[in-house]
Parts: structure tokens; sequence; C-alpha cells
């Protein structure tokens, strides 16, 4: 557990400077604000955190490896999109191709192998997780994003190999806020929220657009996401109903099909969500929640940007069910939990086919202990899939403070996923899937401890280990790597072994200025991959570190702030390429270096940030072999009236 690891990152620095003149920006400019200097941080142990568990708020945080990246956190990152935000945290792989498409992996796991809650309601795609982050939520109307790292199957079934991130959405706030952003790339962007009602009915709706020319031929994009919340008073209960609409245009040269092919792709999808739930009276000794969902995204994909009908593939996929979860509290240590779910899997697809698959769950839960003393959990879940059968899934996670500032914890859990559809049915002259594979199935542990020697410098280590089996990859034999003419294909790896080190430490008001550094280790063995290369699924990243330096700046200017972040990280798989001339080639260069900033003005309630991406202007090749954004700046301004 690396608490708030992105708590605080406050605002950066102009174009061109270095490394090492970020650093001496920040600190040279003054001490920290007052009301920095006195802010405390959130203690973990006592945080409520949804993801994790189904009994207790307070487990999550205190038993296993959890990251929240608060409100305040991600309106003060030097951040655009949901994916940008991810990036920066502990254990998190994010994979952009352009703002409109990113994949997202957590602990060496692939993009397949993590799962995606809005409000605890999955939006994981079941057609493939290249669509898991085409969210329905403008990055204002977030109110906490919670990333738990390790299994998470017992909890939520397929998909939570390497971990579940749930984007927590605002219910309240600020009666209106807009703002207007524009930058590099030629990005031109806005956004507007509003929130209103009473004790009895309150409603809250929010809408953002964006689009840029892109960083390179083939990334340009137009976005617009929405989302209304409504939460009535009803009998003592709240029904809370949920409602988003997102579309994506952009262009997706080589996202999908080798860099050498001869295709100009595009790309447009549309996702719709739904959900409605009943939410129990706090503090109620037994409680009942019941909560009915439906998903619709649909894509349209085009080989030939300019010649539609050379090649389009057109999909349509629902996901839609519900599920009752009960609670009983015996006493303050001893929580109970059981539930059931069911949903349905439809697809419409004129190159994948036409399926529908259904799938259930029963699960338990008992959680006992107090944090700060000791605490335990135990689950376990069946999950029954019409194309797979049954699943069993048990879990157990556990925390003992050995003092006030030194707690030891471990947790296990098995986990699997379910094929995709993609990877089973789709076909175009560069992809083949299989529509004989079996699921992946896989059992982690880890053991952590967490110090506090002060009550301002907190560190921590994690060890974990993961054995999978059944392991999808998408793969191609070495040596025809570079043929066009042969597709690559999916394939179950009979085995493959993670072994992995998490660090975090944070030290605020140190030097003036308030520090957090992160990183990660991972060791990956896999059985049956020799002569093969792989696209995803063995080419994890297998170090990074992470570091940032935040302060407020009250002697230039009262509401002025800078920050900068670097994030350095090395992708382990052969042939990996690196940028020669502009172009990306097989190299031996796997590791690259990038450094953000931020520089914040608040006056009342105006807001104004001037972002500063890969000051360095390094450059590097994104997960398409394709040449990553260059340095680039973006001015936003907002304004909020009314709280």
């Amino acid at each position: 557990m690396d608490g708030l690891i992105v708590h605080r990152w406050v605002r950066a620095v102009g174009r061109g400077l270095g490394p090492a003149g970020v650093l001496a920006f920040v600190l040279a400019a003054g001490p920290p604000a007052a009301a920095a200097a006195q802010d405390r941080p959130v203690v973990l142990d006592t945080l409520d955190v949804s993801v994790g568990s189904r009994s207790s708020a307070r487990l999550p945080a205190a038993s296993r490896a959890v990251t929240v990246i608060d409100a305040d956190a991600i309106a003060a990152a030097p951040a655009r999109t949901l994916a940008d935000v991810l990036a920066l945290s502990l254990g998190t792989d994010v994979q952009p191709r352009s703002p409109a498409q990113a994949d997202v992996a957590l602990r060496g796991a692939t993009f397949e192998q993590v799962l995606v809650l809005v409000d605890g309601v999955r939006m994981s795609d079941a057609q493939t997780g290249h669509f898991d982050l085409d969210l329905a939520v403008p990055l204002a109307e977030i109110e906490r994003i919670e990333i738990l790292r390790g299994p998470a199957t017992a909890l939520y079934g397929s998909d939570a190999v390497g971990g579940v991130i749930n984007v927590v959405t605002r219910r309240d706030g600020e009666r209106l806020r807009f703002g207007i952003e524009g930058g590099g790339f030629g990005t031109l962007g806005a956004h507007a929220s509003a929130a209103a009602g009473t004790d009895a009915l309150r409603v809250r709706a929010g809408a953002e657009y964006r689009r840029a020319d892109g960083h390179r031929p083939g990334t340009d994009y137009d976005a617009l996401q929405t989302r209304l919340a409504v939460d009535a008073a009803v009998a003592g209960r709240t029904l809370r109903a949920d409602f988003g609409f997102a579309a994506r245009d952009f262009g997706a040269r080589a996202f999908y099909t080798p860099p050498t092919a001869p295709y100009d792709e595009f790309e447009a999808t549309r996702t719709a969500t739904a959900a409605i739930a009943l939410v129990p009276a706090a503090g109620a000794r037994t409680s009942f929640e019941p909560r009915i969902t439906a998903r619709r995204h649909d894509d349209e994909f085009l080989l030939q940007r300019d010649d539609p009908d050379f090649y389009r593939n057109r999909h349509t996929n629902w996901q839609f069910g519900g599920e009752l979860v009960a609670r009983h509290t015996v006493s303050p240590t001893v929580r109970l939990v059981a539930g059931g779910e069911a949903y349905r899997d439809v697809l419409e697809s004129n190159g994948l086919g036409d399926h529908a698959e259904g799938r259930g769950a029963l699960f338990g839960e008992a959680s006992f202990g107090h944090a700060g003393r000791a605490v335990a959990q135990v689950g376990v879940r069946t999950d029954w899939h019409s194309g797979f059968g049954t699943f069993l899934a048990p879990s157990a996670a556990v925390a003992v403070w050995a003092s006030p500032a030194l707690r030891v914890r471990a947790s296990a859990g098995r986990s699997f996923r379910a094929p995709s559809w993609t990877d089973r049915y789709y076909s175009d002259p560069t992809n083949q899937g299989d529509p004989d594979l079996v699921p992946e199935r896989a059992w982690e542990a880890e053991l952590g401890a967490d110090v506090r020697p002060a009550e301002r410098v907190r560190f921590g280590a994690a060890a974990f280990l993961r054995r999978a089996n059944g392991l999808i990859d998408w793969a191609k034999p070495v040596e025809l790597v570079d043929d066009i003419e042969t597709p690559w294909r999916t394939r179950n790896v009979q085995s493959a072994t993670y072994t992995g080190l998490e660090f975090h430490a944070a030290a605020d008001g140190a030097l003036g200025a308030d520090w957090r550094v992160t990183g990660s280790a991972l060791r990956l063995r896999a059985d049956d991959a020799d002569g093969y290369v792989s696209r995803y699924a063995l080419r994890p990243v297998t170090r990074s570190v992470t570091a940032s330096v935040a302060r407020a700046l009250p002697r230039l200017a009262a509401g002025l702030s800078v920050s900068a972040v670097a994030r350095y990280e090395h992708r382990d798989g052969s042939p990996e390429p690196a940028l020669v001339d502009g172009v990306c080639t097989p190299g031996a260069r796997q590791g690259h270096l990038n450094l953000d900033a931020r520089i914040a003005y608040a006056w009342r309630g105006a807001h104004a940030a001037l972002d500063v991406r890969n000051i360095t202007g390094t450059k590097y090749c994104d997960v398409s072999a394709m040449p990553g954004p260059g340095r680039a700046a973006f001015l936003g301004i907002s304004w909020t009236v009314g709280r």
C-alpha cells in the first residue's frame, strides 16, 4: 500500500528547463505556503476505500496494496486525461497511443487482466480490453481513483488478475464550474459541470469536450464525455442513478496493425452506461443493496481511413444485469457479507460474428478486527460462465500493527480471465484469433510493510509472486516478425511466473517542499515462449521509478504553486523498438525518462494552470512502435461559482 502517492503534486514549470533546472526552480522559489505546511497527510489506516472489500471500507487500505488519488491531487496533476493521472501511480503501466485511446495494466499483467469499475460497476469490455478506458466520466467529475494491486477475482470475478481500478464520481460540490484549455498538437477543449438539490433530491451533471490534431499523423481525435448523477431519498435509503455517454472519433494509425503495414486506420466509439442502486442508510446493522446496470459500446473500425469499404468492422456489445449484496454487522469487529450477481453479454459484429454469453456468481466475505491493531479478511467466490464453466476463487488478507509506526501485511488470492471475443474471433489481414482458447488462471501471494517514523515521513515496501497458467498472448514466430503476410495469432502460453518488488516513500516539508518517490521491479519467466515474439503479454514494464516534488510559492505571489514529476520505465520484450532518426526500429534501448511540470495560480474562484509535458524532449517509442509525443505546453483556465 503506497497511500496517496499522488497527494499534492501541485503545479509545474515552463518550457525548456531540464531536470536540474526544474528542481532548482522548485527549491529556490521560496518556502511552502502556511496552508500547505499545516496540511496533514491522510492516515490510510482510517481511510474509507470502496475497492478491495465488500464488508468494510476500512479494510482495503489496511491490508491490501491500495493507492488512492483524491480530487485535489487530480486537479493539481500535470494531466489532462484519466490515463495521464493513472500513469504516475505505483505499479501502473499505462500505454497510450493518443489521448483518445490507452491501455492500462497493473503489476506486469496485461491490459486484459485489469478490471475497471466506475462507482463499483464493471466497465471492462467483453469484446476487448482496449476499450476499458472508454469511460463516460469527465475528468473534473472524478472524486477519487482507487487502485487495488493484486488479485481480486474473489470480489469482482473475471479479469481482476493484476488488480482493479475503481473511478468514484462526484455526487455534489460546486454549484457551477466551467473551463477552457488549449495547447500543443492543436489541442482545444472545454468542460462544464453543475450541481443542485436539497436533502431529498440532488442532481449533478458534467460534460467535457476535447479535440487535437495529434502528435503525429494518425493520432488526431475528437472526444466528448457526459455524465448525470441523481440521488433521491426514499424511505430512509438513497435511490442512486447514474447515466453516461461518450463519443470518440480518432485516427488509429498503427494502433492495432504493424507500423510497416500499408494502412491508415480510423476508429469511432460510442459508450452509453446506466446504473440504478438502492443504497442503505449509513450505520445500518443489516442491509440489502440491489443494483441493476447496463453498458452499450459501439465501435466502428476502418482499415483504410479514406476508403471505408476496403475493410470495415462494426461491433456493438451489451453488458446488462444486476446484483444483490447483503451485509450484517455481528459486532464492531466482525462483519459478514453475502451476495450474488447475474449478467448477460451480447455481441453483434460483422467481423467477430454474433454471440451471447451468460455469467453469474455467488460470493461471501467475513472480516475481523480493528485498524490500528490487527485485521483479517477472508472471502470466496464461485463464478459460472456459459462458455467456460465454473471457477472457485478464495482470498485472504491480514494486517498486524507491531507498533503505531509499523504495520506488516500479507494477502493471497486466486484469479482468472475468460478470453475476450477479440481473443477468440477477431480476424483481419494482420491478426487472427483462436476460438479454442481456454481461460487464464493465476494465484498471487504478497507480503508488505509500511513504516511511519515521523508524522510527515512514511515509506514502505512489498514483494509479490504470481503464477499464471494458460496466459493468453498475441504472438508470432521470431523469424517471421517482419513478414506482414504472417498474422499475429492468439495462443495460450503454458505458464508464466512474475516476481515483483514495490516501494514508496514520502516526506512533507523536507527542504521546503513535498516529495514522493515510488518504484517497482519485476522479473518474468515464461514457459513455451521460446521462438515467439510477444505483442502484449510478455512485454511488461520491468523497472520503473517515479519521483515528484511540489511546493507553493507565496514569496512570488499568493496562490502560486509549482510541481514537477519524472518517471523512468524499462519494458522487456524482444525485439523492443528504439527511435532512430525519427523511426522506431528494433534496438537495445528499452527505457526512457519523461519529465512533466505544472505552474498554477488560484485567485478566488479562478484557476489557471500551465502544463509542460516531456520537458526534455525525450524521444521514445509508444506501445504501437511509433514515435511518442515530444515536448508540448498546455494552458487551462477554469472558474468556480458557489459551493
